[in-house]
């Protein structure tokens, strides 16, 4: 009880609004001590509420450990030591029943064994969403744990197929597949089923995968009170592989209050990059934004530096951020653990300077530029990463190293509501989705497309007028045959040969520099047949984008500092991020989870100097700040350039620039 009092005065100390349990993790294993964790969990809430901070519970609904010999029960201990490992012996689980059924009748089971499934990553077997003895039986939790703990909101985890494509063919599964779908699940020899894409049947199982995991959470939204929040675990939404585990927050989204974004890893990576999640980050932003709920960003780190960066690119990113030092998957020694900071005194320079200016992380983004993220491309017609995945995150890097305030859309933007939106390699579009996409351009919007574009519909089944037709563009797309397999798409071979697009001598005539431009209403249409991870083709996109632009422009940083541009009313927040630092490595600690080091310190190199920043409207007057800075820094200004000292800044820094009626 005074750990739990000194961590909350830390946490209170450091501006932290929100604690969340990271451990006691598989829940189902902790049953026989319910009463006795919960007990607990209403103590932790009370010393948080009488310093004004709230709890959330964070476990995972489905996954129970059962470690199958002593090797693998000291692999948790490795590997997942923050679970708090405390589990029941195979002999014992097998006789454990809660809510009228037992819970090993729940478990998922592997399609080609017609066993349990197994979880090598986490020694654990897991629960399927599809049983609705499970379904009941976590319901029935769920209405004890609240009352029993007075926790203000739940992080329901892992309710996903974890097993990817080995899961799940339990007798509701396979009920579930042929009551709505119409289909019954075959062996894993039927390669005309097992991924194939042409297969409607495979996409078919595609589509309830995601489906299954959507309503589970729909199922629980309804089990807790009226506004009490809700969000689960998602460490991507964007990845080639997300069909084989249903996991996308575009379907966790219409039952939670809260978008998260596991940032796993370390952040920055051992490299001293982040940018590599970008494209998952801004998807879920995306997500976020359409759904107007806020977006959190779960950042892993252990000592000060990483504490302070995982914070910065939250904030520079437009999101919240949640900070953890997951200990338990280091594996080192007692000592060394003990020795490690915790987490609430690691947090505390980033919140505290953030609730010292509250008005620095206002407003929106300011962004005339969408980036379509074609999600019936990725379920359905993508066998790997090069087929659409690529071309996708090849424009979010584009972008951002282009200091482009972009936001990724899942959907075609309303009329006048952006310039540009970009498309790449969206060979998937619904005939909606074509109507939508003349009446942005009819607006004035240009639409820059390259690659496979509207060859197919939204189940990904061809169509008869490919949409590039319509405006007098001729296009074929050159398949190459890829046989079905089990695994799905495991059978492919590096280097993977992949669609191309190709335009008779007559339709080629037409393009000036490989680009095809048609006026549409008011706006315009590009299109390059080549793939923007092609070379030439992001900076060809990057030109039109940047040609005319110039609101705001800020100049002198060094090339390897990102900037993000946001509107609050008549004042402009300039948002800026160095986009590498070099790393200090720990010497012994180590990710034992991802085998990889740890990063113990970041040596940011200090701007010297003024940068310029120019801008197309009056601006009455520009400070900055910078938790590097004692105070902030007032701009200079000449005609409309101002000037402002960055000189001792290392780390992060947001341009305030007020407008004449800020």
């Amino acid at each position: 009880m005074d750990n739990i009092r000194r961590r909350a005065d830390r946490c209170a100390a450091s501006g932290v609004n929100c604690c969340i349990l990271f451990g006691s993790h598989f829940r189902w294993d902790f049953m026989p001590l319910w009463e006795r964790l919960h007990d607990l969990l209403r103590f932790i809430a009370t010393e948080l509420h009488e310093r004004q901070m709230v709890l959330f519970d964070h476990h995972s609904s489905v996954l129970t450990h059962r470690p199958r010999d002593l090797h693998e029960a000291l692999n948790i201990w490795r590997r997942n030591r923050h679970h708090v490992p405390f589990y029941p012996s195979r002999e014992s689980a097998a006789k454990m029943e809660f809510a009228g059924s037992r819970l090993n009748d729940w478990r998922m089971t592997d399609v080609e064994t017609g066993e349990p499934a197994y979880l090598p990553a986490y020694n654990a077997e897991q629960f399927c969403m599809n049983n609705p003895d499970f379904q009941r039986a976590y319901v029935h939790y769920l209405k004890r744990l609240l009352p029993e703990t007075g926790i203000d909101g739940l992080m329901s985890d892992d309710g996903i197929f974890y097993g990817g494509w080995r899961v799940c063919a339990c007798a509701h599964c396979k009920e579930r597949f042929n009551r709505e779908y119409g289909h019954r699940l075959p062996p894993v020899r039927d390669t005309a089923f097992w991924g194939n894409r042409g297969s409607k049947a495979f996409r078919d199982w595609i589509t309830m995968r995601f489906q299954s995991c959507g309503d589970f959470l729909a199922i629980v939204k309804s089990a807790l009170p009226s506004l009490f929040p809700l969000l689960t675990c998602c460490s991507s939404s964007d990845g080639f592989r997300m069909p084989a585990h249903g996991m996308s927050y575009q379907d966790f989204a219409r039952s939670c209050d809260l978008v998260l974004l596991e940032m796993t890893g370390s952040t920055p990576t051992l490299a001293g990059t982040w940018d590599e999640r970008i494209p998952s980050q801004l998807l879920h932003l995306g997500i976020a934004t359409q759904h107007q709920v806020p977006c959190i960003g779960l950042g892993y780190g252990f000592f000060p530096d990483t504490a302070f960066f995982i914070w910065a690119l939250n904030k520079f990113l437009g999101s919240d951020s949640w900070f953890s030092t997951l200990k338990g998957r280091l594996g080192g020694s007692q000592d060394q653990i003990d020795a490690l900071p915790d987490d609430s005194e690691l947090v505390g320079e980033g919140y505290n300077w953030e609730q010292a200016h509250p008005r620095l992380f206002a407003g929106e983004l300011e962004a005339d530029t969408n980036l379509f993220f074609s999600r019936c491309t990725r379920d359905y017609y993508s066998q790997c990463s090069e087929d659409y995945v690529s071309d996708y995150q090849a424009g979010c890097f584009a972008l951002l190293k282009a200091n482009v305030s972009y936001r990724v859309v899942t959907e075609i933007p309303r009329p006048g509501k952006v310039r540009h939106l970009i498309l790449s390699s969206a060979a998937c579009l619904s005939v909606d989705q074509h109507k939508q996409l003349a009446e942005f351009m009819k607006a004035g919007g240009t639409v820059i497309a390259s690659g496979p574009t509207g060859h197919y519909d939204q189940h990904a089944d061809p169509v008869p007028e490919p949409w590039l037709l319509q405006f007098g563009i001729r296009c074929e797309l050159t398949e190459l045959a890829r046989p079905g397999s089990f695994p799905p798409y495991e059978n492919l071979k590096r280097p993977i040969q992949i669609a191309r697009c190709s335009v008779p001598k007559e339709t080629a005539d037409r393009a000036h520099e490989d680009w095809f431009r048609v006026p549409v209403g008011k706006g315009w249409l590009l299109w390059n047949p080549e793939r923007i991870s092609n070379p030439g083709v992001a900076s060809a996109v990057l030109r039109e984008i940047v040609h005319g632009k110039g609101t705001l422009l800020i100049k002198g940083l060094p090339p390897s500092w990102r900037t993000r541009i946001y509107r609050d009313g008549a004042r402009l927040l300039i948002h800026n991020l160095p986009g590498k630092v070099d790393t200090l490595l720990h010497a012994e600690l180590q990710n034992q989870f991802i085998r990889q080091r740890i990063v113990e310190k970041l040596d940011f190199a200090p701007l010297e100097g003024d940068v310029v920043l120019e801008s197309s409207t009056a601006l009455d007057r520009v400070l900055l700040h910078s938790p590097d800075l004692k105070d902030s820094r007032p701009g200079v200004v000449r005609d409309k350039t101002w000037k402002l000292d960055v000189s001792g800044i290392r780390r992060y820094f947001v341009a305030e620039c007020f407008g004449p009626s800020a």
